[in-house]
């Protein structure tokens, strides 16, 4: 999005991995500007608008820094309800008159507290190119631990799975030592961004169950490396999508289908896939923006 001529937008973010991301790819694709909250000091440019990604007590020496005060709130009323503590958070933000507009990536929250809410989605760049990669019997999976990302279920589904067709689990996730055990895989600590997405790019298929998210990162990344992944109806971004993420045996089911070649196996199509979505989403966004911001 070309800013807004009357308007200079900086985006700020304490490392806050998930939330902070929508702002770094609108500041890829020149949106905005993009400052981490991080080090001991921090240079904080002047501008009109100022978008805070989700919320912490922090931010509360911000809110008179300035401009009009806007909140990127990430998360769906689903992980509210697994976080009861952004409940209390959304609430101060819609009552606190310092805060200016509410972005949710949430459309059902937009829709319930219009009065400073809009939904927008979230931008991402797709530059690069895909890459020669030979595929490996390798399926991935990469996210934070925690509730709203259907840990268990996928972990028991990949444990099904390899009763059937031959491959490794390649994961992050702490924890669940018990499932792990009987299952073929091998567990990475933090991975250098080149060895990241080399892993991703060998993969045959890449995990992301969620019960609930707004968007998914991994899933765009994967995609664009030419790795399918296996998803959720929580997840939009384009994916092979199981239907009900509570079975373990229908997970099973949609791996064992997906590495069975049944589509989804040719690496173009699958990034033509996600660029064509990004490339939607990312227009969405600018126009409803460049409403947004030029009312503020």
């Amino acid at each position: 999005m070309e800013q807004h001529k009357a308007r200079k937008v900086v985006g700020l973010s304490l490392p806050f991995p998930g939330a902070r991301r929508p702002l770094e790819e609108g500041a890829k694709l020149g949106m905005w500007d993009f400052v981490p909250l991080e080090g001991p000091r921090v240079q904080i440019p002047p501008a009109d608008v100022y978008i805070l990604a989700a919320w912490d007590p922090i931010y509360e020496r911000l809110l008179n820094i300035g401009g009009k005060i806007g909140v990127l709130f990430t998360s769906s009323a689903g992980e509210m309800d697994l976080e009861p503590v952004e409940q209390e958070y959304l609430r101060g933000i819609l009552a606190d008159p310092r805060v200016s507009f509410v972005w949710f990536g949430d459309k059902a929250l937009a829709e319930v507290y219009p009065e400073k809410g809009f939904w927008a989605p979230y931008p991402l760049e797709t530059g690069g190119e895909l890459p020669k990669v030979q595929k490996q019997d390798i399926v991935t999976l990469f996210c934070p631990t925690g509730p709203k990302k259907n840990s268990l279920n996928t972990l028991l589904g990949v444990r099904l799975a390899q009763r059937r067709t031959d491959f490794v689990l390649h994961t992050n996730i702490q924890g669940y030592d018990d499932v792990l055990r009987d299952v073929k895989h091998v567990r990475h600590g933090w991975l250098k961004k080149e060895d990241y997405q080399a892993l991703l790019a060998s993969a045959r298929l890449n995990l992301a169950v969620s019960w609930c998210e707004t968007y998914c990162y991994s899933v765009a990344e994967a995609g664009l490396l030419g790795t399918a992944s296996l998803v959720s109806w929580t997840v939009p971004v384009p994916g092979v999508v199981v239907n009900n993420p509570n079975d373990p045996q229908e997970i099973a089911e949609c791996i064992i289908w997906a590495l069975g070649g049944q589509g989804f196996t040719d690496p173009a199509q699958i990034r033509y896939e996600v660029e064509q979505f990004a490339r939607r989403q990312n227009q969405v966004l600018k126009d409803i923006l460049t409403q947004r911001l030029a009312s503020v």
